[in-house]
């Protein structure tokens, strides 16, 4: 019977095949029957191979598609400070063009699985928030946003900056 080296029967083996464990393979070889066996052993041979080329298949495939998130995520962050920047001169000055590029960037950012955290009047999460500063408000409620924070198809892309009530309590 024909083995595979010690550490596994995956295709692609990181464990080195030793001078030892080719001869052991040969001697297997050599020992093994002929005719009706000797077909049996090279169909399971076959079967394995065929089976460890669609798991390397499958993990290529995953593996490239982690690979295109990963990018787009990085091209995402670079342009979300673009879009502050729209959103700000928005605040400061009403512009119907600059609110119809901000919507038009909102709905392709939407339809590539970006969407706004909600934090407005939101108990503080620190997994999907940063505080940047307590004020006199409902405690541990977000009471201002200070940027805004972006999930990519349910992930934090980037946590929003927030601004959290607390009690504070005067010196007299």
């Amino acid at each position: 019977m024909n083995r595979l080296p010690k550490g596994g029967n995956t295709f692609m083996n990181t464990k080195k095949v030793t001078e030892e464990d080719i001869l052991e393979d040969q001697e297997d070889e050599i020992e093994s029957p002929k005719g009706d066996d000797s077909a049996k052993v090279w169909e399971s041979k076959y079967y394995r191979a065929l089976a460890d080329y669609q798991n390397l298949e499958k993990r290529v495939r995953d593996e490239r598609g982690e690979n295109i998130k990963a990018s787009n995520r990085d091209l995402l962050l670079r342009f979300l400070p673009i879009l502050d920047t729209l959103e700000l001169a928005q605040k400061h000055e009403e512009n119907s063009t600059l609110k119809v590029v901000i919507d038009q960037f909102l709905a392709t950012l939407k339809s590539d699985g970006v969407t706004k955290i909600s934090t407005l009047g939101e108990i503080y999460d620190p997994m999907m928030m940063e505080v940047v500063t307590t004020n006199k408000g409902k405690e541990g409620v977000v009471i201002q946003e200070v940027r805004t924070g972006y999930l990519l198809h349910d992930k934090l892309l980037r946590p929003a900056q927030v601004i959290v009530g607390a009690d504070i309590k005067e010196n007299k």
